[in-house]
């Protein structure tokens, strides 16, 4: 389960990537540093497990929003 998350994580990650010229680089980092901050909370209340899932939500959120904003 671990690892179907991790490569999840992973390939997010790349899609972010690669769709970072979509949006301004500073607004992403900005809810990239968010959705760090959000993990680490999560991994110190709820165990990392959950925290690995809730970072992939998050990520594909993002990764949806950069899509729709390169479709506009």
């Amino acid at each position: 389960m671990k690892i179907k998350l991790l490569t999840a994580a992973m390939l997010a990650g790349l899609m972010m990537a690669g769709s970072a010229l979509a949006m301004d680089s500073k607004a992403i980092e900005e809810h990239r540093q968010k959705i760090e901050d959000n993990y680490i909370q999560t991994a110190e209340e709820e165990g990392e497990l959950e925290a690995l899932e809730q970072k992939v939500e998050e990520l594909e959120e993002m990764i949806e929003m950069m899509i729709e904003d390169q479709e506009a």
